[in-house]
């Protein structure tokens, strides 16, 4: 990026001034105590300042400190973050929590080079522990400044093959000693104005925007061809016996371990959605059911597929459970559902139980 010492200076400048004055009252921003900054800043990763903050402010009344992390159960901390999405995140937080607590006495690690080795942590992540927590000179890039800087320079190459270019340019651009504000401008301005549709019109740097005088900032940055998600049909049921509700628990290890889900799975090409969900409970759980009704459908992405999920309620008929893939199982009753965590459809189809009942 061929930005000119007197237009870093001055794009820094304009953006610590802006930041000032524009700054959100985020609760991590009161006293930047190492601990909220991991957190915010993990919780953050692919999820809005609006989304996360009910999330964040919950987190901290249950956990107010690394300890607390270390010490809870997995399905209080499973439950927590319930809604996020990407419960590897939050198992890599207490693996990181108890390596804290074993080793620097429940603090975190200050220097870059610790900080980075810890679950879950990353090259971003340690960079805006280190410069937000900690006022380090250390630079900072995720898709909110790989916006702006592809907009200032015009760069119109697909920017996931020169992310490296991208940290290099933050960190020229970063002033020294000023990390901590520079950063967070950078993070915000993107968030709140050089966005998806960029509000050229209150921009305080369109005057320095290479993409802003070429008209080029509506398509940048150049993020490739985007990949189609691949759809796939599942059936699951609420399987009733005795006044109980059946809810199992996905083994370790695989997708959203750890979270529990009513039983079911995928229909077969050519397969009827009611036979596919017979079959699946059979084959996952030895047991039959009976009286199945349609009750919810509901469409969600995850990973690579969008999946239109077919919700049933049914009752037990017969067998012993006897589990495959899960790790356990209960009979809950209906109105302790929401004591357990669920990935976000099954949440979903549990309102609608507790809404029908």
């Amino acid at each position: 990026m061929d930005f000119t010492p007197q237009e870093r200076s001055e794009i820094a400048e304009r953006l610590l001034a802006w930041f000032g004055a524009n700054q959100r009252p985020l609760p991590w921003r009161k006293n930047y105590d190492p601990y909220e900054v991991w957190i915010s800043e993990i919780m953050l990763q692919q999820t809005q300042v609006a989304t996360m903050l009910p999330y964040f402010k919950r987190w901290m009344k249950a956990l107010p400190s690394i300890k607390a992390v270390a010490k809870a159960k997995e399905d209080a901390l499973l439950k927590l973050w319930e809604g996020l999405g990407y419960y590897s995140r939050v198992k890599n937080i207490q693996k990181t929590a108890k390596i804290l607590v074993a080793e620097n006495g429940g603090e975190f690690f200050i220097k870059y080079k610790d900080i980075v080795k810890l679950p879950g942590v990353g090259p971003y992540t340690a960079g805006a522990i280190c410069s937000i927590a900690f006022q380090q000179d250390k630079p900072v890039v995720d898709g909110n400044v790989i916006r702006v800087l592809a907009r200032l320079a015009d760069f119109r190459e697909n920017a996931q093959y020169f992310k490296q270019m991208f940290w290099d340019e933050a960190e020229e651009l970063l002033p020294k000693g000023r990390a901590r504000e520079f950063n967070q401008a950078m993070m915000e301005f993107g968030a709140l104005v050089c966005t998806k549709l960029p509000k050229c019109e209150i921009c305080p740097l369109k005057d320095l925007c290479k993409a802003y005088k070429a008209g080029t900032q509506d398509i940048l940055p150049n993020k490739g061809p985007s990949k189609s998600k691949v759809p796939i049909q599942v059936a699951i049921a609420v399987i009733k016996k005795g006044g109980k509700i059946f809810i199992q628990k996905r083994a370790e290890g695989g997708l959203m371990g750890g979270l529990w889900e009513f039983p079911g799975g995928k229909v077969e090409n050519g397969e009827d959605l009611e036979n596919a969900l017979k079959r699946e409970i059979k084959e996952e759980l030895g047991v039959k059911v009976k009286n199945v009704k349609p009750f919810m459908q509901i469409q969600h992405a995850y990973t690579k597929y969008l999946v239109d999920l077919r919700c049933y309620t049914a009752d037990f008929d017969s067998g012993t459970v006897v589990l495959g893939a899960a790790s356990e199982f209960k009979w809950v009753l209906p109105g302790k559902l929401e004591e357990f965590p669920f990935p976000a459809a099954n949440v979903r189809l549990i309102q609608g139980l507790l809404k029908k009942d």
